[in-house]
């Protein structure tokens, strides 16, 4: 038998296609294996157990559940017992949205989440939510990984793997959010529209391309309505249709128009469920207001009559719709710090809570369009980085930078160079190293999946040891409350605690340093001061430590001028940042102090007090 018979050439890839059916079956074990747990978990997940519900989830589940039992989008007050009766916790912070001063009361938030998880919670109404989560995120899972073994080879659910628990977005399963419905829907188009790399002949493979292209446009439709930036999506999605197949200009131009149809169906579709319920064509207009138990809610402790005289009271916020809400000024220094900020910072940071999206940019190759994926997250974030400068990470309840959720997907599917230019133990490798080095950031997460992300002392549970250490806090960044302290503002110093164990507002004016296990007592804090500060004097309350360490800072022993404590003359080094504030047009300077007093300075469980006035004062 010669070499170059045919037969020959067979026998010897055997060997090799056992190698790859083997190596397929082991990576879908394994992203099988991981969905399943997280149904798993979500199926015995009880929210309850977690502290209130507060905003945007309160604002979903209610939704949901008026849809489910009610059978309509309209808040009354049996939604709102409902609500309590189930949850056992008032909605607080529940957004409801009104176009006739009350007469109608729908929930000012897009119907696309409520209505895929109604029918959940109708069968498991505490449950259901989470679970619909969990399949979401296989359906998502199984679907990219499927789409993407054409270029990536029989490691492609190792990749997907992961994407989805080499991050922070499995861990949104336990979130009643829409952000990761979002991130499944562009999934699920961008699966659609790369899942192939050309179309067969014949009439029946024509119209299965033309159903292709116009579910992806659907899919894409709600993603864009519920946040416009999300809309550049649509550009690599209709280049990659553009170059799907027969490229005869007939041909192109029918995918192109199945997508727009697809598209504009959906959109139409759900302006109309908008103006019915909301009056207005978006969820977003209308006159809008948060809802607390210190402000009551409609119908239950005030008559929806009343809804004009409350909206006045809390200074009626109106549309957020309307233009005005996007005049953003422009804010060089502050966008410099937000771009580093949203690559590593230590509490929304792409790069520690996203990193597997280094693989998809390692196997990048610019083929039917893909290079306009990362045009459009990039885009996307700079979106966001203008118009949301002070809180572009989504808000008190987020785990890492939630609104990068739906355009993560894109960062998947850029991979298209792996099947044929990696050997297949670099590609079944690549993933397990950069699960490894997200390992120390994400192994809160991953130990406890299902804990409640803001730590009961205060804090991120998400937020791991080393992203203290080794990533910079987001100074910019309003709503970020590491600590679970308020800031502070003391001799015209602006001081926030960025950890739980220094509360800057304890009483005197005085801050306050509690001892950990070991008897030190240490907290970090950012010091904000609106000119440069030369000199700080840093007092102890009785009984002061003879000694402290300051890092950030060099310190020396002062003369304490009343009886008792200690002081020392704190001499800050060069600047953490300096930029504007979300409260004032004015720049400040910004200095990262770590107080560390060491066990014997003070009596044993006796926290330590101190407190900085900068010299000369500050008017």
């Amino acid at each position: 038998m010669s070499a170059t018979d045919p037969t020959s050439r067979l026998h010897r890839d055997e060997p090799r296609e056992a190698r790859r059916m083997w190596l397929a079956r082991l990576t879908w074990l394994v992203l099988g294996a991981l969905l399943t747990a997280t149904l798993a978990g979500a199926l015995t997940f009880d929210r309850r157990s977690w502290p209130g519900l507060v905003g945007d989830e309160a604002t979903y589940l209610m939704q949901a559940q008026s849809l489910a039992f009610d059978g309509d989008l309209f808040y009354d007050a049996g939604d709102y017992r409902r609500f309590v009766a189930l949850w056992h916790t008032p909605p607080e912070g529940l957004i409801l949205q009104s176009d006739d001063e009350g007469a109608t009361i729908a929930f000012g938030k897009p119907s696309f989440y409520a209505i895929v998880i109604a029918p959940f919670v109708r069968v498991a109404p505490v449950r259901g939510p989470f679970v619909a989560n969990a399949l979401l995120l296989a359906l998502a899972g199984v679907a990219a990984a499927l789409a993407l073994r054409r270029r990536i080879g029989p490691a492609a659910p190792l990749w997907v793997a992961a994407f989805l628990f080499g991050s922070v977005s499995f861990a949104y399963v336990f979130w009643a959010h829409a952000d990761l419905f979002l991130m499944v829907l562009a999934a699920l188009a961008l699966a659609l529209a790369y899942g192939r790399d050309g179309e067969a002949g014949g009439a029946r493979a024509s119209r299965w391309s033309l159903v292709r292209w116009a579910g992806a446009g659907a899919l894409l439709a709600p993603v864009a309505l519920s946040r416009p930036f999300y809309a550049t999506l649509l550009l690599p999605v209709a280049l990659a249709a553009a170059s799907s197949g027969r490229r005869e200009g007939a041909a192109r131009w029918k995918r192109l128009a199945a997508l727009v149809t697809g598209a504009l169906l959906v959109a139409l579709a759900a302006v109309g469920i908008s103006l019915a319920v909301h009056g207005h064509w978006t969820s977003y207009g209308g006159e809008r207001m948060g809802f607390y138990s210190y402000t009551g809610f409609p119908q239950v402790d005030f008559p929806a009559a009343d809804w004009a005289d409350r909206l006045a009271e809390r200074g009626g916020p109106g549309s957020w719709a309307a233009a005005r809400s996007f005049q953003i000024p422009v804010l060089p220094k502050v966008t410099a710090w937000n771009v580093l900020y949203f690559l590593a910072g230590r509490d929304v940071g792409l790069l520690p809570y996203f990193l597997p999206l280094v693989l998809g940019i390692a196997a990048f190759r610019p083929c039917r369009g893909r290079w306009a994926l990362l045009v459009a997250v990039v885009a996307t974030a700079a979106c966001f980085l203008y118009v949301r400068p002070f809180n572009f990470y989504g808000g008190g309840g987020s785990i890492a930078n939630r609104y990068i959720l739906p355009v993560y997907p894109a960062l998947w599917f850029l991979a298209a160079g792996v099947e044929r230019r990696w050997r297949p133990a670099w590609a079944a490798g690549a993933p397990v190293l950069v699960a490894l080095i997200a390992a120390p950031f994400l192994w809160p997460t991953w130990a406890a999946p299902r804990g409640y992300p803001h730590l009961p002392s205060g804090g991120y549970r998400y937020v791991a040891p080393a992203a203290r250490l080794l990533l910079p806090y987001e100074t910019t960044l309003d709503h970020l409350k590491p600590s679970g302290h308020e800031d502070a503002r003391h001799h015209g110093l602006w001081i926030k605690s960025l950890g739980p164990e220094l509360d800057p507002n304890a009483p005197g004016g005085w801050m306050e340093l509690a001892p950990d296990g070991s008897g030190v007592r240490a907290g970090e804090l950012l010091v904000g001061a609106p000119r440069r500060l030369g000199l700080l004097r840093l007092e102890f309350a009785p009984p002061g430590p003879g000694e402290v360490e300051v890092d950030g800072g060099h310190t020396e022993p002062a003369v304490l001028p009343s009886a008792g404590g200690s002081a020392f003359l704190l001499t800050p080094g060069p600047a953490r940042a300096h930029h504007r504030m979300w409260w004032t047009e004015q720049p400040f300077w910004l200095y990262r102090l770590v107080v560390r007093v060491l066990p014997g300075e003070l009596p044993p469980g006796t926290p330590a007090r101190f407190r900085l006035i900068p010299s000369p004062p500050i008017d």
